[in-house]
């Protein structure tokens, strides 16, 4: 399953809501009226965040996820995103380098960015890995660690 949740203010709680509903790939609803900021009208705005890679994967305690954990970010028109930041962040049974739970990363060319090696800690059970871009689109994976 890829997770993809619509643009809209929210927390990670809505991201585990979704995916164990089985989220879809949903247009973000329409803008307030009014005239956005320069900064907004410059870049596009992040309509669609959506895993592309490393979803639904099993490791065993302390050892690397095998997969790398990888997103695309793209416009209400699905096209790619480039130069926007974003924040994975683990439940902290799941970590980073140096045993950090959050790691940021800007999207490519082709609008994606891959979270850097994630290691398993001790503890059993499935865990989700949110990846926020400012808090409005979002998508989550789910690893096992047995």
């Amino acid at each position: 399953m890829i997770p993809t949740i619509r643009r809209r203010a929210g927390t990670a709680l809505a991201a585990i809501a979704l995916l164990a509903a089985g989220a879809a790939l949903v247009p973000a609803p329409a803008a307030a009226t009014g005239t956005p900021a320069a900064a907004e009208r410059s870049a596009p705005a992040v309509t669609y965040l959506r895993a592309v890679a490393g979803d639904e994967q099993t490791v065993s305690t302390g050892r690397q996820v095998p997969q790398a954990l990888t997103v695309k970010a793209m416009d209400g028109s699905f096209q790619p995103v480039r130069d926007v930041p974003v924040t994975f962040t683990t439940p902290g049974e799941l970590t980073f380098p140096g045993g950090a739970t959050t790691a940021t990363v800007r999207t490519g060319a082709d609008g994606t960015a891959q979270a850097p090696a994630l290691t398993a800690g001790p503890a059993a059970g499935r865990f989700l890995v949110t990846a926020v871009v400012d808090r409005n689109a979002q998508t989550a994976f789910e690893i096992t660690v047995s």
